[in-house]
């Protein structure tokens, strides 16, 4: 690293189980999950002092990003470190976009996340992580959590983290996105089904492998009636083998198995090829 110049790296966040407990007076619902981070997963930054802000992208999902305004969530980023800390922040970032949009994986969060970890470091900030953290979600509600990185329980709107032991396990993720593309807001305005209870089970693997094969992430129903590839996928991985049932991530719409090996994972994976072309299809190592 120079001093003037800063790579960074946004890892793919991953719902393990995603519940909906209630709704708050606000209109924001208040949300019980367990979210890892994918190691093999990340878009990639690189973030250096300039004389104005200047965002450019490249990278497999770069012009549907451009596309979609997806620099808003990094250009807010910006913006609320310098009012936060009275400061005239100008920084160039370029973003290498590997991270698909509408997946449920939280590249555009972890992005703004990323980019407030390099302006802390490009900038020498000391001792304001607090005032910086609470205000995060101010940006988006996965940002916080993005902002560590770690694993975590996430709970009221995704404001309350409750950092979780390292359980010292390693278990291998399977991660399948179809072409299916909505947003999140639409997804949690369109769901009506019934809430769930938080989860209070001892955080184990065995626990946490268990509760994942027996309840649904909370949007499941409503995505699959509204993006019928999600539906299908799921149904489909259902046929073979795995650590855990097919499930999707946040609001989808990638979904996911988990395996206790690379080994187990490949073999899976192998039957899905023609079954699954033009998909999205990534494999990562994850860290309990």
């Amino acid at each position: 690293m120079k001093a003037d110049y800063i790579e960074e790296l946004a890892f793919a966040k991953l719902n393990l189980n995603f519940k909906i407990i209630n709704k708050f007076s606000n209109n924001y619902h208040q949300i019980d999950s367990y979210i890892t981070f994918l190691p093999c997963i990340y878009d990639h930054l690189t973030v250096k002092k300039s004389f104005e802000n200047k965002i450019s992208i490249s990278g497999f999902f770069a012009n549907e990003l451009k596309n979609n305004g997806g620099d808003t969530l990094m250009k807010d980023s910006i913006a609320l470190l310098s009012h936060l800390l009275k400061m005239n922040i100008k920084i160039k970032v370029h973003l290498k976009k590997n991270i698909p949009l509408s997946s449920g994986l939280g590249g555009g969060s972890a992005d703004a996340a990323a980019i407030i970890r390099s302006i802390i470091k490009l900038y020498k900030i000391n001792n304001n992580e607090s005032l910086i953290l609470n205000n995060l979600s101010k940006i988006g509600a996965d940002v916080p959590t993005c902002f560590i990185s770690k694993n975590v329980k996430v709970e009221g709107f995704g404001n309350i983290l409750k950092p979780l032991k390292s359980l010292n396990k390693s278990l291998w993720a399977l991660l399948i996105k179809p072409k299916s593309n909505y947003s999140t807001k639409y997804i949690f305005e369109n769901f009506k089904d019934g809430y769930a209870k938080p989860s209070n089970f001892k955080f184990t693997v065995n626990n946490l492998i268990k509760d994942m094969n027996i309840h649904n992430n909370s949007l499941e129903k409503t995505v699959c009636k509204i993006e019928k590839n999600v539906e299908s996928l799921i149904s489909y991985l259902s046929r073979y083998k795995s650590l855990t049932v097919p499930r999707i991530t946040g609001s989808g719409s990638t979904v996911f198995v988990l395996f206790n090996s690379k080994k187990d994972l490949n073999m899976y994976k192998n039957n899905l090829v023609l079954n699954t072309k033009d998909y999205w299809i990534k494999s990562s190592i994850l860290n309990l």
